[in-house]
């Protein structure tokens, strides 16, 4: 007797292996696709940060004392970003919380207080840093979410 099932073994064999292949490569499609998504818009949160920020980092040099009301007019622009790029950040909870302390930071940072840890060391702790390498930290932070994609 002839057995018609051990005969087409090898074409559905065959078939499987075929929609394998398609459906792995349509996965690998999506994947660059979306990951095509994630750099651009890791770029372009990168940009419209160091745009806003121009001037004021990376350097950490003598801010003039009109620097600082664009410390906080800057927030606005920076939240916007940030909203813009959240779906594409990979630790949101990271990247809420950067923001609000950059926010946070740029309300409370005033000429004054910059001066007067520039002007009296004595009074600065152990290891603390300067405000104005505190917010180059806290930028690079922000900064630092668009090389996790």
């Amino acid at each position: 007797m002839h057995n018609i099932f051990s005969e087409n073994i090898p074409w559905a064999l065959g078939i499987v292996v075929v929609l394998f292949g398609i459906v792995a490569a349509h996965r690998l499609f999506l994947y660059r696709q979306k990951k095509n998504k994630m750099v651009k818009a890791s770029e372009k949160f990168r940009n419209e940060i160091l745009t806003e920020l121009e001037g004021l980092y990376p350097t950490t040099h003598y801010w003039d004392k009109n620097v600082y009301p664009r410390l906080a007019q800057s927030i606005t622009k920076i939240e916007s970003a940030a909203i813009k790029f959240r779906p594409y950040a990979v630790r949101k909870s990271d990247f809420d919380s950067a923001i609000k302390k950059y926010c946070e930071y740029c309300k409370s940072l005033t000429w004054e207080k910059v001066t007067g840890w520039d002007m009296y060391p004595s009074m600065r702790t152990p290891g603390e840093i300067g405000p104005k390498e505190k917010f180059k930290q806290i930028v690079e932070i922000i900064l630092s979410f668009t090389k996790d994609q």
